[in-house]
C-alpha cells in the first residue's frame, strides 16, 4: 500500500470516528431519563452474550485480502436497540466490538474503523426509529403497529447499507479500486447473511418477552443462516480453489489479476505476473504414479507459497502450471527476485513417501505497464515468456520488448483453438498397428496434429491438455472422429480392411452427450462400429462411478470397442479394470523401448501381457521400434505392436492402393528379420 492510501484510509477511518462521536452524542440525548438497563434486564443480558460469543466465533469470508467476517452479532446489536436506550444499546455492541477485535489482535486502525462503524450504524438507526416516534414500542410491551414496521424497515436498511458502504469504501481505499465494483462484489453476499440475520431482531424480542424459555430455541434460525452461509462459503471455495493444494484456482487468479491491475493503473504502480511451470512432471507421474505426483504438487505448492510475500497471489492454474500476481512491486527487477526466491525453494528434493523427488521449474516474468497494458496481454506475455525460458533453459525469464523471438504460450494456443477448428488447420497422421505372428497391418491410430500459422506442426501432448480446460475439446473430439472414421470406411470400400484406434479424452467421459455424438459420427460415416477401438486413459477410471459407468454403457449400445491407454502408468486397480470389461490394454512405451536393457520393464510387460490373457483382452504394445523388443514381445504372448519399426505416423495416403505394398512388404521384412533373430 502507498503513502497515498496510507493517508486515505487514516482520514477516512478518522471521519468515520467523528460521527460515530457524534451519533454517541446523540444517542446520548435520545436516552436521557431512560432507566438503561431497560424493562427486561434479563433479556439484555441474554442479547449481550449472544452478541458476544456471535463475535468472537465468525464465519469467515473466503476473500484472501481482507480475511473478512460474517457474524451474527448484527442481530442481536438490533435487537439491543429495540428493547433499551439508545446509549445502553451503542456501549455494549461496542464493547463486544472492541472484544472480538483484540482477540484476533487485528490492527488497532482496524479496531477503530469497526468500532465507529457500528456506533455510526446504530446511531442512525436510532434516530429513525426516535424521529418516527417508535423508539419505546417494544420497550413498553406493546402491539407494533405498521408505522413501527415501516421504521424498522427503514432502520434496518440503514444499519445494512451505512455498514458495507462504509466496508467498501475503506477497502477501496486500501486496495485503490472503485467502491462501486466492491460494493457490487460484497452486496450480494452480504444481503444473504447480515439482511437476513438483521430481520430476525424483532423475533428475538418478541420470544423473549413472551419467555426467556424460548429463546434457544429461536437461536436454531441463527444456527441456519449460519449453516446456509457456510455452506455457501464452501461452494464458492469449491469453484474458486484447487481441492488438491488448496490454492487459489485459474477464475480467482483471473479476479484478483483484473484487481490488481486496475489498482495499479489508479496508483500509478506496477503489477507482475510470474507463470511457473514444473519440469518434467509427466515423468513423476509415469514412473512413480499420480499419488506420488499429486504429493509433489502439494509440496511444490507449500513451498513456493512460503516464499511469497503477504500480498502476492499464488495460483494453480493448470495440472503441473502455477502463477503468482504481484501487486505494488517497485521495479522488474523486485519482480525478478521474487521468481528467484520462489524458485530457490524448489533447490532441494521433495520428500514423497521417505523417497526424494527432484523437481524444476521455468518461471516467465512480465510487468504492467512495462511489457503490457492490460492484463489479458500481461498474462500472454508470461506466458511467453515461461516458454522461451523452458526452452533456453534459462530458469527465470523476463519479457523482453521488441525482441521478436517469442514463441507462443499456451494462452495464446488456446485462443487460437476455435479458430484452428474453423479454418481446417487440425489434420491426422496414422500409425499402423501390426499383428506379430502374421506382420499383417491390422489397424491404425489416428493421431491429431496442429499446423498451427506462427508455430508450425504441433503435436497432441502441445495443446490436447489445453483444450480440456475448456468446452473446445468437445468439437475437437468431434472433428477427429468424424475425419478418422470416414477415412476408416474409405478404406473398407478399397478392400482394406482395418480397424482404427481414436483418443478420447477423461473431459468426453464426463460428457453425457459423448455417447450420442459418437453414434451419430458412426451412422453418417457408415463405419462399421466393431472396427472403431476408443482408447481411453487410466485417470478415466478414477472418474465419479456413476458418470464413467453410464458412459460407458451408453458407448458399449453402440459396439465400439474400448482400450485402456498407456497402461500400467496409474494405479487402476484389477477390480476397476474387470468392472469396465474392456477390450484391450496397451502397453506404454515407457516398459516397451527399455525391454532389452531393463530387466525389470521386461519383467511388468510380461505381467500385463499376463493379466490381459486372465482377463481375456487383447494387449498391444506401443513404442517398438527394433527387431529385439518385438521378438521378446512375441515370446512374452503379445501379438499387437506399434512403432517406428512398422511405421511412423503417416498421412492417410500412404494407406492407399499404390502405397500399401510398399508398407505391407516393410512389415513383412521386419518379421523375416524377427524370425532369423530367434535361436
Amino acid at each position: 500500500m502507498t503513502k497515498k492510501q496510507v493517508v486515505s484510509v487514516n482520514i477516512f477511518v478518522c471521519l468515520v470516528v467523528v460521527a460515530a462521536v457524534c451519533g454517541v452524542g446523540y444517542d446520548s440525548f435520545a436516552s436521557r431519563g431512560q432507566s438503561l438497563i431497560g424493562s427486561h434486564p434479563a433479556i439484555l443480558a441474554i442479547f449481550a452474550a449472544c452478541c458476544l460469543f456471535t463475535e468472537v466465533r465468525p464465519l469467515r469470508w473466503l476473500w484472501p485480502e481482507e480475511n473478512g467476517q460474517v457474524t451474527a452479532s448484527w442481530t442481536f446489536m438490533m435487537a439491543l436497540l429495540l428493547i433499551a436506550p439508545p446509549m445502553t444499546a451503542v456501549a455494549i455492541a461496542g464493547a463486544v466490538s472492541l472484544i472480538g477485535d483484540v482477540a484476533f489482535r487485528k490492527p488497532f486502525i482496524r479496531v477503530l474503523f469497526n468500532l465507529g462503524e457500528i456506533v455510526l450504524s446504530l446511531s442512525l438507526a436510532a434516530a429513525v426509529l426516535d424521529l418516527s416516534g417508535q423508539s419505546q414500542a417494544l420497550r413498553l410491551d406493546a402491539t407494533p403497529s405498521f408505522v413501527w414496521f415501516i421504521a424498522f424497515l427503514v432502520a434496518g436498511t440503514i444499519v445494512f447499507v451505512v455498514s458495507n458502504a462504509l466496508t467498501c469504501t475503506v477497502i477501496a481505499l486500501h486496495q485503490a479500486l472503485p467502491v462501486n465494483q466492491l460494493l457490487r462484489e460484497f452486496g450480494p453476499v452480504n444481503i444473504s447473511t447480515d439482511g437476513v440475520l438483521l430481520c430476525l431482531s424483532p423475533v428475538f424480542v418478541a420470544v423473549g418477552e413472551r419467555s426467556i424459555v424460548l429463546v434457544p430455541l429461536v437461536l436454531v434460525a441463527i444456527w441456519t443462516v449460519y449453516r446456509t452461509a457456510e455452506l455457501a462459503q464452501m461452494r464458492r471455495n469449491e469453484a474458486t480453489h484447487d481441492m488438491l493444494t488448496q490454492l487459489p484456482n485459474r477464475r480467482l487468479f483471473d479476479e484478483h489479476l483484473h484487481r490488481a491491475v486496475l489498482s495499479a493503473r489508479r496508483t500509478g504502480q506496477r503489477v507482475a505476473v510470474v507463470l511457473i511451470d514444473l519440469d518434467g512432471f509427466k515423468a513423476i507421474n509415469d514412473r512413480l504414479g499420480h499419488d506420488v505426483g499429486d504429493e509433489v504438487l502439494r509440496s511444490v505448492a507449500a513451498r513456493m507459497g512460503g516464499a511469497c510475500r503477504s500480498s502476492d497471489l499464488l495460483a494453480r492454474i493448470g495440472g503441473d502450471e502455477f502463477a503468482l500476481v504481484l501487486p505494488c512491486i517497485g521495479t522488474v527487477t523486485a519482480a525478478v527476485a521474487v521468481a528467484e526466491r520462489v524458485r530457490a525453494t524448489l533447490a532441494e528434493a521433495c520428500m514423497v513417501q521417505d523417497f526424494p523427488v527432484l523437481v524444476s521449474a521455468s518461471f516467465g516474468v512480465a510487468v504492467l505497464p512495462d511489457h503490457a497494458a492490460d492484463a489479458e496481454s500481461l498474462l500472454r506475455r508470461a506466458d511467453e515468456t515461461m516458454y522461451s525460458a523452458k526452452y533456453g533453459a534459462r530458469g527465470v525469464a523476463v519479457f523482453e520488448p521488441g525482441s521478436g523471438s517469442h514463441g507462443i504460450g499456451r494462452i495464446g494456443l488456446l485462443a487460437d483453438v476455435a479458430q484452428a477448428l474453423a479454418t481446417g488447420q487440425f489434420f491426422l497422421e496414422y500409425q499402423p498397428q501390426v499383428n506379430l505372428p502374421t506382420g499383417r497391418i491390422i489397424g491404425v491410430e489416428a493421431l491429431v496434429r496442429w499446423r498451427h500459422p506462427v508455430a508450425g506442426v504441433l503435436y497432441p501432448n502441445e495443446f490436447i491438455s489445453l483444450a480440456e480446460q475448456t468446452e473446445f475439446i468437445g468439437p475437437l473430439t468431434e472433428w477427429v472422429l468424424r475425419h478418422a472414421l470416414a477415412q476408416c470406411a474409405s478404406w473398407h470400400r478399397e478392400g482394406q480392411d482395418l480397424r482404427v484406434s481414436v483418443n478420447i479424452s477423461a473431459r468426453n467421459m464426463h460428457d453425457a452427450r459423448f455417447p450420442e455424438m459418437l453414434a451419430r459420427v458412426v451412422r453418417e460415416t457408415g463405419v462399421v462400429p466393431g472396427d472403431i477401438d476408443l482408447e481411453i486413459t487410466q485417470s478415466t477410471v478414477d472418474l465419479d462411478h456413476t458418470t464413467l459407468h453410464s458412459v460407458l454403457r451408453k458407448l458399449r449400445a453402440t459396439g465400439v470397442c474400448l482400450t485402456i491407454d498407456d497402461f500400467g502408468t496409474g494405479y487402476s486397480s484389477i477390480a476397476q479394470l474387470r468392472e469396465l470389461a474392456v477390450d484391450r490394454l496397451t502397453i506404454d512405451r515407457s516398459f516397451v523401448t527399455g525391454m532389452a536393457h531393463e530387466d525389470r520393464d521386461a519383467m511388468i510387460v510380461g505381467a500385463i501381457v499376463q493379466l490381459g490373457r486372465a482377463l481375456g483382452v487383447e494387449t498391444i504394445a506401443k513404442g517398438v521400434e527394433d527387431a529385439v523388443v518385438a521378438n521378446m514381445l512375441l515370446e512374452r504372448g503379445c501379438t499387437i505392436a506399434q512403432g517406428f519399426l512398422f511405421g511412423k505416423p503417416m498421412p492417410p495416403e500412404v494407406f492407399q492402393p499404390h502405397g500399401w505394398a510398399t508398407a505391407q512388404s516393410s512389415v513383412f521384412e521386419a518379421r523375416l528379420e524377427l524370425q532369423r533373430s530367434v535361436p
